[in-house]
């Protein structure tokens, strides 16, 4: 069911080398064998990619030459190469990508599409000049690009920041407030970051069991909180619910690790740079899988968080 598929937790983390390649790290299960995939480094492409998003299993990948955008599922090693978009998203620039998936209220009757199939949206934020981001949105329903409201806004958009939950995507800038961009509206809304966040400087946007949520660390206090977006009426009239609170005492933290993105089952993932690890954590503050150590320093840690499963690419009746 869809509900089972939210829920799974996190395979693993796509990052990206030195070498311009792109690399694939798999948590250490407490039982079964590493969750591997059959090519971690795309090299099957027509062009060198990186990856820009990831979602229930889905990756979105741009060529770096073409520019062209792909959504592959690395598991079933099944992929698809996008329309070309209709605005300029610049070879050189560094888009916020996401996507996300039609709000299970709504698609309840999309779940017969076909083996695994259900539709969604690629998001693309970037930046048209200082102060203006554009955003424009590929939809596998009319299997089009559509572009979308402009934002002005004296902040930047995170690249690597990207979070679908809820039909909506959502991405963190650099003052504190979050973008969130409704696909079947084309509206743009800034919402601002919960209260808890105030003051403290390492906090992360995620998807857990379905909701948008928000994980921050009380440095200090070595607490760390996480609470899950409650919409309201419209997409600027959001409450906060509090999802778990915990100390990290158990999990060793110190001031140099770093929140990463979430997503699927309920836990924090934090990245230790010392140790070179990055550790799933539960609301009780015990790390329950790990990642690592990363090997010499030839890696970057522009994590992207990947559920694997066997979701469609887009819907064949052949297939």
């Amino acid at each position: 069911s869809p509900e089972q598929r939210l829920t799974r937790p996190l395979s693993g983390m796509f990052h990206h080398t030195p070498f311009d390649s792109v690399a694939y790290a798999a948590f250490d299960p407490v039982r079964s064998a590493k969750q591997l995939i059959p090519d971690p480094a795309f090299s099957a492409f027509p062009e060198r990619v990186s990856v820009l998003a990831s979602s229930r299993g889905l990756v979105c990948l741009r060529g770096c030459a073409t520019g062209f955008y792909y959504v592959a599922n690395p598991l079933t090693f099944r992929r698809v190469r996008l329309p070309y978009q209709n605005r300029d998203h610049r070879l050189d620039a560094d888009p916020a990508v996401v996507i996300t998936f039609e709000d299970d209220e709504d698609a309840a009757g999309a779940v017969g599409l076909g083996a695994g199939f259900r539709h969604y949206h690629v998001v693309v934020t970037y930046q048209v000049h200082d102060g203006v981001w554009a955003v424009e949105s590929f939809s596998t329903r009319t299997w089009d690009w559509r572009v979308g409201d402009d934002i002005c806004a004296p902040e930047t958009v995170v690249a690597q920041s990207g979070v679908g939950a809820r039909g909506r995507a959502f991405f963190r800038t650099t003052i504190g407030h979050i973008l969130c961009y409704t696909p079947e509206t084309g509206c743009v809304d800034l919402i601002p970051a919960p209260q808890e966040v105030e003051g403290r400087k390492d906090w992360e946007i995620g998807e857990m069991e379905g909701n948008f949520c928000v994980a921050c660390v009380d440095q200090a206090a070595k607490e760390v909180a996480v609470l899950y977006m409650v919409p309201g009426d419209s997409a600027d009239q959001v409450t906060w619910a509090w999802a778990g609170q915990f100390h990290a005492n158990k999990m060793g933290y110190h001031d140099r690790m770093t929140l990463l993105r979430s997503q699927g089952a309920a836990e924090v993932v934090m990245w230790d740079p010392l140790e070179q690890l990055v550790l799933a954590v539960d609301f009780d503050g015990r790390v329950t899988r790990s990642i690592g150590p990363l090997s010499g320093g030839m890696y970057y840690s522009d994590f992207i968080p990947y559920v694997n499963s066997y979701a469609d690419i887009y819907r064949n009746s052949e297939s």
